[in-house]
């Protein structure tokens, strides 16, 4: 004879196993205030975007010394310096790419919604920044590839050109959208607090 009960039982267990994993699961959250998680993802992008800007000052040193080889025509120490660019503008990515991260998963958590679009904006507009200086690392690469004594031949000039034309326009586009940011703090002074 077949117990009638039995689907409904195991509905029921079913039902009881959901509930006792919602609540593991809301435990393991216990104490945890998502502003809080998301202030300390924002902190740590805070730290990356330090970073940068030690890898800014260390490059802007070098601009001198490229400018003095361009000028005295030094073909090699003008790439040489360049590539040093390179690879300044590929660490300053990868920061940028870690507080990107921070501040889009610090957007994601379940805090306030004027919190949330502020940092989502945040995150566009330094995902703005990123996609700004890989157009000046591809314009730094057609420079230091391509130097020669009397500069860039004339179709690299111009692939430089509008590289450089891109990087402009990609971070007047990141300066709007970190400006529309910085209006949504103004006008929400306790943005980010509990």
């Amino acid at each position: 004879m077949i117990d009638k009960r039995g689907p409904i039982n195991a509905a029921l267990a079913l039902l009881l196993l959901a509930a006792v994993s919602v609540a593991c699961a809301s435990l393991k959250n216990l104490g945890k205030n998502p502003t809080d998680e998301a202030n300390k993802l924002v902190n740590q992008a805070k730290d990356d975007l330090e970073e940068i800007d030690k890898i800014d000052d260390e490059a802007s040193k070098k601009q001198s010394d490229l400018n003095k080889a361009m000028n005295d025509k030094n073909v090699d120490e003008t790439k040489r310096i360049l590539g040093d660019l390179v690879k300044d503008i590929d660490r300053g990515l990868d920061k940028g790419k870690s507080a990107a991260d921070k501040v889009e998963q610090a957007s994601k958590l379940d805090v306030d919604s004027t919190y949330k679009e502020y940092l989502s904006i945040k995150a566009q507009a330094f995902r703005k920044e990123i996609e700004a200086w890989q157009a000046m690392r591809e314009a730094a690469i057609i420079a230091r590839d391509n130097y020669t004594a009397s500069g860039l031949p004339a179709d690299k000039r111009t692939e430089y050109t509008n590289k450089y034309n891109e990087f402009k326009k990609l971070r007047q586009e990141a300066r709007d959208l970190h400006k529309k940011a910085s209006d949504i703090a103004r006008a929400n002074p306790n943005i980010g607090k509990k």
